[in-house]
């Protein structure tokens, strides 16, 4: 049956479609590979795919395996989205063309597409992909997991892999895949899709811009936001595959948080000022516990000052932290709430009201903070208070720069010290929630009375 152009599918979509098909029924036990930068379409150039091997496949049968990094919601909404595209072909296709739906199966005729989990907790044994096995978000799937619960799905049936995504680390299952499929295109000879059809199919954002110049407006917008060097913009946009850093700052990074602002004794008068607190716990032992100060103007957040406590009873600090954010008229304080944080921090919000925002460290929050500590660096928003030669100007530089980062499989991201502290590097981190946070300035309102 002669492949289509579908109306929905734009002209970069459409040609990766075409070629997959062709690709799929010519290469049995090939595995083919797909990037396309975030919100390019992808997913519907998938759909569009398992569309299309339902539809052939109907009347001889046959099964697509189809998996995600999570059941809900990634493989529900392929689902969704399989059944939308079914439905809008439907009329193109005379003979068993209605879709039926049974629980994570759709079923054309005597084809099936079963979409499954890729988590390590899921069970998924006793499946066969006899038609193909396709992979979304590839990138955050286990390599070892795939490599040992899925591709024996295919390995009796010969059906081809089609791994969707974006690169990462160049460690995961999709970028060691699009690795062997450079090479292996980089190495025939003729002139790409007329004489040959490639393994991997790429497609950049500037290329998706020219179909839709609102996509481009937002890659741009988001460039701005994460800086060009950040490692979401350069994995999800640009299509780079991220070295593996050892450090969460690089040194250029590094050089753009100098500030050439003095480091302020006392608020001034106009200015607003947010803070976060790092909360390294009681006893001679422990953590220093530290506060970091910012004020906030023109889309930067300027740190103006630090306070540090060691050893300090958190009553004690409890105290001396509220009356410094009475002093400097804190809009917003993010405060440790982690584990023995949270006491401290509930005795602020009981002293200080709304303006105190308790964050509990997890895996996923605090990646979250690392990436927004690099984006910050990245754009030059975030800026230290010139070096004034105090234990406070060297120890927030020292910590921010000797914070190790480790990229983690599904996009993760976990920094900290992995020898000494990093006490202002947290407070840091929670000091630019804090900014985030606040919001824009509140303007006073009120009713204009005649005399």
């Amino acid at each position: 049956m002669e492949m289509q152009r579908a109306p929905f599918l734009r002209g970069y979509q459409a040609r990766t479609l075409g070629a997959l098909v062709r690709g799929v029924a010519r290469h049995r036990g090939a595995t083919f590979t797909v990037l396309f930068p975030r919100q390019a379409g992808k997913n519907e150039v998938a759909a569009a795919l398992v569309a299309y091997l339902l539809r052939t496949h109907a009347r001889s049968g046959g099964t697509v395996v189809v998996c995600a990094p999570t059941f809900s919601p990634q493989a529900e909404i392929s689902v969704a989205r399989l059944r939308r595209t079914l439905a809008y072909t439907e009329r193109l296709f005379p003979g068993p063309g209605r879709a039926r739906i049974t629980g994570a199966t759709v079923s054309v005729g005597k084809a099936a597409a079963t979409f499954l989990s890729a988590a390590p907790e899921a069970h998924v044994a006793g499946h066969t992909a006899s038609i193909a096995l396709i992979a979304d978000e590839a990138q955050e799937i286990d390599a070892g997991w795939f490599d040992r619960q899925f591709r024996p799905m295919a390995a009796s049936t010969g059906a081809p892999t089609v791994l969707f995504g974006t690169p990462w680390d160049g460690r995961s299952l999709l970028d060691r895949a699009v690795a062997a499929n450079r090479a292996r295109d980089a190495a025939q000879a003729g002139v790409r899709y007329r004489d040959w059809l490639p393994f991997h199919h790429e497609v950049g954002w500037r290329e998706v811009a020219q179909s839709n110049p609102r996509y481009g407006d937002y890659v741009r917008a988001e460039r701005e936001r994460l800086g060009p060097g950040h490692p979401l913009f350069a994995s999800q946009y640009e299509l780079r595959t991220i070295e593996a850093a050892s450090r969460l700052l690089s040194a250029g990074q590094l050089a753009r948080l100098e500030g050439e602002h003095e480091r302020l004794a006392s608020p001034r008068a106009g200015e607003r000022y947010v803070a976060g607190l790092d909360c390294g716990g009681e006893g001679e032992r422990a953590d220093a516990s530290v506060l970091t100060i910012a004020r906030l103007r023109e889309g930067r957040c300027e740190v103006v000052q630090h306070a540090r406590w060691r050893s300090a009873r958190y009553g004690t600090m409890a105290g001396d932290v509220a009356a410094l954010a009475r002093q400097w008229r804190f809009e917003r304080l993010c405060v440790d709430a982690t584990g023995l944080g949270g006491p401290l921090a509930a005795q602020l919000a009981e002293a200080l009201g709304p303006r105190v925002e308790p964050v509990v460290f997890t895996a996923a929050s605090k990646s979250a903070m690392g990436y927004a500590l690099i984006a910050a660096a990245e754009t030059g928003s975030l800026a230290f208070y010139r070096d004034d030669g105090s234990a406070e100007a060297a120890g927030c530089r020292a910590e921010l720069a000797a914070c190790s980062a480790d990229l983690r499989a599904g996009g993760g991201l976990r920094w900290g010290a992995t020898r000494g502290h990093d006490d202002y590097a947290a407070s840091m981190a929670l000091c630019l929630q804090a900014a985030r946070d606040a919001g824009s300035p509140r303007v006073a309102r009120g009713r204009f009375r005649e005399a």
